[in-house]
Order: C-alpha cells, then sequence, then structure tokens
C-alpha cells in the first residue's frame, strides 16, 4: 500500500487544510495516511497513522506542494510528502466537512475548554483571534492588505470590541492568538479571559508561538458564535468556517484606520482556505456593518456541545 505523509511543514490550521486532499487521494488511490506532527498528543485524526517522515520516507517520495487535477490523477501507486493546501474544487469540496470531522480533540483538553466557558453561564461571548509571528504590520494607524501576511493593529480589535459592549453590556471575550493576547494593554478595560492550559511546544520559536496550548485554542475560539478574525489567517478560518458549528466573522476592511475602523460581517461555513483568503484580499463576500450590527445576534452563549 502506498503512503502519504504530511509533516510540519507549517502551522497547525495549515496542515489542517491538507487533510481533505489527503483522504481525497486516500479514497482514490488507496493511500495509507501517515502523519509526523508533534501537537498529536492534542488530538487524534480518524483513519490515520502517527509516524516520522525520516530519511528513507523521503526517498523517492514525490512532494506536492500544488495539486491539480491532472497531477491528482497520476498520484495511484506513489508515496507522497503532501504540503498543498490546495485541489480539485469538485473533490474537495463534497468531503470537506466529513474530512474535519474526523479530527477529534483529546478528551482532557475538551474538558480544559469547557472548564474556560462555564462561569460565564451562559452570558455572551466572542472570539477575538490576534494573530501575529510571521504576521505583520505594515502601518499601524491604517489596515492593509498588501502584504502577503498582513497583521489586523490591535486598536482595530479594541474599537470592535468597544462597539459590541455598547450593544451588548453583558458580554465577555475570549481572547486567542499567539503571544499572550491576554497580555496586550489595549484589551484590559474589557471582560477577556483566555485559554487556562498552557503550550509545550516550542519548536516555532517565541515569535511565532502562543501561551496557550494552540490545538486547544483553536478548538475553544470554533466554540465561540461570533469572533472578531484575522483575515488571511488559517487559524480564524478552522475555527469560524470548518470546526464546530458555524461562525459570523467580524473582520476589518482593507483601509480600516484609528478614525473609520469600518468592519464587515463574513459568513463563509463549510468553505475551503482559498475562498477565505480570496475574500480577504477584495472584501467580497462581506456585509458592512453598522454602529448598531444590524442583522448580527451579539447575544448568543458559547457553544461546547460539539467537543
Amino acid at each position: 500500500m502506498a503512503k502519504l505523509f504530511i509533516d510540519e511543514f507549517a502551522g497547525i490550521s495549515n496542515r489542517f487544510e491538507t487533510l481533505p486532499l489527503a483522504f481525497a487521494i486516500r479514497q482514490h488511490h488507496g493511500h495509507d495516511i501517515v502523519l509526523d506532527w508533534r501537537e498529536l498528543d492534542s488530538f487524534s485524526v480518524a483513519d490515520t497513522a502517527r509516524g516520522k517522515v525520516r530519511i528513507l520516507a523521503r526517498l523517492g517520495a514525490l512532494r506536492v506542494r500544488d495539486c491539480d487535477r491532472r497531477l491528482f490523477d497520476t498520484l495511484g501507486g506513489r508515496k507522497i510528502i503532501l504540503r498543498s493546501l490546495n485541489g480539485p474544487a469538485e473533490l474537495l469540496d463534497p468531503i470537506y466537512l466529513e474530512a474535519a470531522r474526523k479530527i477529534r480533540l483529546a478528551p482532557h483538553l475538551a474538558e480544559e475548554v469547557r472548564a474556560a466557558f462555564a462561569p460565564l453561564r451562559g452570558r455572551p461571548v466572542v472570539g477575538v483571534h490576534i494573530r501575529y509571528g510571521d504576521f505583520e504590520l505594515e502601518d499601524t494607524n491604517v489596515y492593509r492588505v498588501e502584504r502577503e501576511w498582513p497583521a489586523v493593529p490591535v486598536w482595530w480589535y479594541a474599537a470592535a470590541m468597544a462597539a459590541i459592549q455598547r450593544v451588548q453590556p453583558d458580554v465577555a471575550f475570549f481572547l486567542s492568538g499567539t503571544g499572550d493576547p491576554g497580555a496586550l494593554p489595549e484589551l484590559r478595560g474589557f471582560d477577556t479571559f483566555t485559554l487556562g492550559v498552557n503550550s509545550h511546544y516550542a519548536y516555532k520559536g517565541e515569535s511565532h508561538g502562543s501561551r496557550a496550548n494552540p490545538v486547544a485554542d483553536l478548538f475553544a475560539l470554533a466554540c465561540c458564535p461570533v469572533i472578531l478574525a484575522t483575515p488571511i489567517s488559517g487559524f480564524s478560518h478552522w475555527a469560524a468556517n470548518v470546526l464546530g458549528p458555524p461562525t459570523d466573522c467580524i473582520v476589518p476592511l482593507p483601509g480600516a484606520s484609528r478614525d473609520d475602523p469600518r468592519r464587515a460581517l463574513v459568513r463563509m461555513y463549510g468553505a475551503r482556505l482559498p475562498r477565505w483568503r480570496a475574500t480577504a484580499r477584495n472584501a467580497a463576500a462581506t456585509l458592512p456593518l453598522g454602529a448598531d450590527f444590524a442583522g448580527l445576534d451579539l447575544g448568543r452563549a458559547a457553544n461546547t456541545r460539539w467537543l
């Protein structure tokens, strides 16, 4: 049986994005899927095995970084190292959410996530995903998308949180992201909380790492019915559009400034990552939001029942 390997070529959400293509290859060509991911102590993926991509695995392997239908049809019987985040839409779209449901958070971490939301006792909650590390600010005063990985200024999150709090005074904000979002001084005036389980994964380095366990943090963010998201980010995408129930995303519009922190609503549950990223670049499929957040229910509690 031919083997398909996925190594730690990217962050956890981008590696998740390879799984639908891996399962499509398995379905059509019969490959065994082997994951060389150290985070597998935090979750499991049904119908895969854990292994190492050492020298013997690499010898003679086809490295797949971009997979169109022509390449896909030639993969039968070939050893593969998979690093492609995209593939034939006609094969991936129908199984995208099905593949995601194969990912299960470890039971002890699921309990940590439930415990984090339990003190709210049904209060409204909004998730906030702040992504830095290799996401960088081009302009600290204006949100721009010209960079490959544009970060969102903290003032935009603070402005959106203040606007939400005016409409929904009893809201609590779950802070997620790289580093320690709970330590950001701009967000200290709000009712915020973070996940209490620390990360033991240091291999990404300090600039790209997180205080919280990134897998548990992702699943916790996916429990939030509304997320202030980081456009482009696969982490925001998987939390909002793939894991758990559908989530409403509030994102900054390109050109948002301190004086005009414009924002929009994005709903694209079940869409794949390329569409999410295209929406962030061109503001397609977005609904501009006013100060009253008309059309958006901000009174919903977190949903942990799906964990």
